[in-house]
């Protein structure tokens, strides 16, 4: 399988002009087709914006063909807090999927986050995508967030995936996630 020729950049959000912004939407729009994906022709995130951006273009054309978001959270093992990356709107522009590209975006961004002290990166996906990059489904993840009544409300995080990023490994127990999914 040949990987190509691939330039990847990171790139904060806050840097994102109007041209970029098309570009992503584009991108994520054709990548994403559920129907509830159609807020990507509207805007560059699905529920919440990210602070960071990796973006890989074909280095023959300038093309954007992939794309990862990082969101900055923590999330609570008993008395401990955990840096940890939240990954999301992973895409490969079809034309140019079976090339190792995803992969090489998650590889970036692991690289980054580990550089910055981060625990783990977690992603909300399907396992048969991202085992290669070393994810691993957790069920023990709660999310909680606040009811329509003000209440405080936890429920269990499916479809949880996690990636060490250093020598820390994924706590046993309850590990909570405040606020909701990006």
């Amino acid at each position: 399988m040949t990987t190509g020729t691939l330039d990847i950049r990171y790139l904060p959000d806050a840097e994102v002009d109007a041209a970029l912004d098309a570009e992503l939407r584009e991108l994520l729009s054709t990548c994403f087709t559920k129907p509830q994906d159609h807020v990507f022709r509207r805007r560059r995130y699905f529920n919440e914006m990210p602070a960071h951006r990796w973006l890989a273009r074909d280095e023959r054309d300038g093309r954007l063909v992939a794309h990862l978001a990082a969101h900055e959270r923590t999330v609570l093992a008993g008395d401990r807090v955990h840096a940890a990356g939240g990954v999301a709107e992973v895409c490969v522009h079809p034309e140019y999927r079976g090339r190792g590209y995803a992969g090489r975006l998650v590889g970036a961004a692991h690289d980054w986050m580990r550089e910055r002290g981060w625990d783990y990166s977690i992603l909300f996906g399907e396992p048969r995508y991202y085992a290669s990059s070393g994810y691993v489904p957790v069920s023990n993840l709660l999310l909680e967030e606040r009811g329509s009544d003000g209440a405080t409300v936890r429920r269990e995080a499916g479809g949880a995936l996690v990636f060490p990023l250093g020598a820390t490994p994924w706590p046993d127990g309850v590990v909570v996630w405040p606020g909701p999914i990006f």
